[in-house]
């Protein structure tokens, strides 16, 4: 059961409430005053808090907001006086989570626990369940990264060129077998070339009729074709590639 505290500048009301919550199976403690109460607080941490707002020294208002201060999902309910809805309703804008009317009848206490209660585990299932979903983004995004990785690897260390553009055939990437095949670096094409430029006009052209979408294009099949080099030179090689899509649009090719 919840640890609660109550604070009261009447002792036969500490005394009364103690008896009655301790024997509903709350781990009661209590205070005279607001400046006690806080030094309780600060060491016991309860979850609930039941305080009169009128009190010598520190009232309930205040110990309402010094409260919410040191732990926001503490539950407050405070015990009012007739006559004092004012303040009832200043610390309910203040996150109180109920009030009750003095003389405190046991049905309206049962139901303001209750709902005290009720609060303190929907925020312990959103927590748990915020968590959860935290960890699984975390899982899913180092998922990601390792295969993102991974797949870089894969380019990079490849003895083949691997070169890859966006839709438009702008050069998006351009790896290493890239670079000793056709002599141009990575600097001097990414972003900076495209196909029409750096392929045979022969590629190109396929290439370009599968971006552009005029009917099926099989890439995939080898085409053996000179290309020339940066420095003029003329490279016998062999072609294949794909079109990129994303839920059937073309986004670039490789």
């Amino acid at each position: 059961m919840s640890k609660l505290l109550i604070i009261d500048d009447e002792e036969g009301i500490r005394k009364v409430l103690s008896l009655s919550l301790a024997s509903d199976g709350y781990d009661v403690s209590a205070a005279a005053t607001g400046e006690e109460a806080i030094e309780i607080f600060k060491k016991e941490s309860p979850s609930i808090i039941l305080t009169d707002i009128k009190m010598p020294g520190m009232d309930g208002i205040e110990v309402l907001k010094q409260v919410k201060e040191l732990n926001t999902d503490a539950e407050v309910i405070m015990i009012t006086g007739h006559g004092d809805m004012d303040s009832a309703i200043e610390s309910l804008k203040l996150d109180a989570s109920d009030f009750l009317n003095k003389p405190i009848k046991d049905e309206a206490l049962s139901i303001a626990l209750k709902r005290a209660e009720q609060r303190i585990a929907i925020r312990k299932k959103l927590k748990s369940y915020t968590d959860d979903l935290e960890r699984m983004v975390r899982i899913a995004t180092e998922e990601v990264k390792r295969r993102s990785e991974f797949q870089n690897k894969l380019i990079t260390s490849s003895n083949d060129a691997v070169v890859a553009t966006d839709e438009k055939g702008d050069i998006v990437i351009y790896n290493k077998g890239a670079e000793r095949i056709f002599g141009y670096t990575r600097s001097e094409t990414i972003r900076k070339m495209n196909i029409d430029r750096l392929y045979p006009q022969e590629i190109a052209s396929e290439f370009r009729s599968g971006l552009e979408e005029r009917g099926d294009v099989d890439l995939s099949q080898w085409k053996e074709i000179a290309i020339v080099t940066k420095d003029g030179d003329s490279v016998p090689t062999r072609f294949s590639g794909s079109i990129l899509y994303e839920e059937d649009k073309v986004v670039g090719c490789v």
